[in-house]
């Protein structure tokens, strides 16, 4: 058995991972464009800090596909699918499959054209790399797009003494993660450090040769110029899906639970692929924990195995000046009518100092779990408690009664999170 896979980020890494344990016998080579095999993009942003050598984040050298009988092929970019042949093309041959998995990612994009001396997108090693020789101390660097990728660096550049100003085109910070009513306390809290400013609900319109940035007002129109050393595009990606009909994609190369695609033995994982979400909803793929857990459901079925993957719940966590901010599930604007309740509670019980927890649940008419949001400390695992919840199809009733653990000195008797349900249950 011949396996291709195309793109060795997180999702084609792991997928060759998985092929190779589940067949030991296969043939599997891995085509990568780009100079280095897998390594985490999701660590980027901590390298502009200088507490994290960029070259630190490969997680499996070349050294370490070949000893595991892994064919892989740097600086190789496939350049086309023959589909009915079977057949890859790149710069340098053309190789037969039997399965093939597309891994390609997505393309980094700006409105503006970009000057790769003063600007930069966060999406290889080495544009950390440029970064880094950019953030000396002292520098003003302008950073475009408020979500999760230009929060952290817009943190790890500050740490460098570096003067930072954040763009974002929508009127709240991390406006895909978070609803507009939650997002207030990450705003406050930004606006207390030094060497950040925010400037909120500005489109970058133009970005002239001497690093003047053209922004105007979304709401009064009004126009003014942002003068800066450097420019971090942290504005958005597009899938790559130049190898694949339309045919095959909507947004990104829609896939089945099997990851495979309309062709059959032929499967897209990571940020190309396009899956359902929880609500049924057609959903891009856009976290290494979904990439991950996709590579491993393509490596198994392209290698002759059975693994399925679930609807998307789309957990998500970051953490920005010791502010731990986490979600699962759609925004409220992506369901229907639903139940919706907040709580602001504390981490231990009132008569113990202890740090603000708010929390927003979100239900059917009905009572069953579909999204929540916290901001506060442990916030990652309290999503993943909800995360849990939803998969089981739990209500607000079952979340709110689970028994859960108390020490003054470590929890409250009833967590934010329960006592949010419980608010949502009175709405029914």
């Amino acid at each position: 058995m011949d396996i291709v896979i195309i793109g060795c980020g997180a999702a084609g890494g792991t997928a060759a991972q998985f092929a190779r344990k589940n067949n030991r016998k296969a043939l599997i080579t891995l085509y990568e464009k780009g100079p280095y095999s897998q390594y985490s993009r999701c660590g980027l942003p901590y390298t502009l800090s200088g507490e994290v050598d960029p070259d630190k984040l490969i997680e499996f050298s070349h050294e370490w596909f070949q000893k595991a009988r892994i064919d892989l092929h740097l600086t190789t970019p496939v350049t086309k699918i023959d589909f009915d042949k079977q057949y890859i093309y790149t710069t340098n041959g053309e190789k037969k499959y039997d399965s093939l998995i597309i891994a390609t990612g997505v393309h980094s994009h700006a409105p503006f054209p970009i000057d790769t001396k003063k600007h930069s997108f966060l999406r290889t090693l080495d544009d950390a790399h440029h970064i880094q020789r950019m953030a000396t101390r002292g520098t003003h660097i302008a950073i475009i797009g408020a979500g999760p990728t230009g929060l952290e660096a817009a943190e790890a550049l500050i740490k460098r003494g570096v003067t930072v100003t954040l763009i974002e085109y929508y009127s709240s910070l991390l406006p895909t993660m978070l609803d507009s009513d939650m997002a207030p306390i990450i705003h406050d809290t930004l606006m207390k450090r030094e060497l950040l400013s925010l400037t909120l609900n500005h489109e970058v319109t133009s970005i002239d040769g001497d690093m003047d940035i053209h922004i105007k007002n979304r709401k009064t129109g009004d126009k003014r110029t942002i003068s800066a050393d450097f420019a971090l595009v942290a504005s958005g990606n597009t899938p790559v899906l130049d190898l694949v009909p339309e045919s095959m994609t909507d947004r990104g190369i829609i896939i089945d639970e099997r990851c495979e695609t309309s062709k059959k033995n032929v499967y897209a994982i990571g940020d190309c692929s396009q899956y359902r979400d929880i609500t049924g909803a057609p959903c891009l793929v856009g976290l290494g924990s979904i990439a991950v857990r996709q590579g491993k459901v393509a490596g198994i079925n392209a290698s002759g195995g059975k693994a399925v993957l679930p609807p998307l719940l789309n957990t998500r966590v970051t953490k920005v000046f010791d502010l731990e901010i986490a979600a699962v599930g759609p925004l409220s604007t992506g369901l229907e009518n639903p139940l919706v309740s907040t709580f602001r509670g504390s981490s231990r019980p009132l008569y113990l100092p202890g740090e603000e927890i708010r929390v927003k649940v979100m239900a059917t008419r009905k009572g069953k779990l579909c999204a929540a949001q916290i901001i506060g400390p442990g916030a990652a695992q309290r999503i993943n408690a909800f995360a849990t919840a939803i998969s089981c199809n739990m209500t607000l009733q079952q979340f709110s009664g689970i028994e859960t653990a108390y020490a003054p000195v470590v929890s409250p008797v009833f967590l934010p999170s329960t006592l949010a349900c419980e608010i949502a249950l009175r709405k029914q």
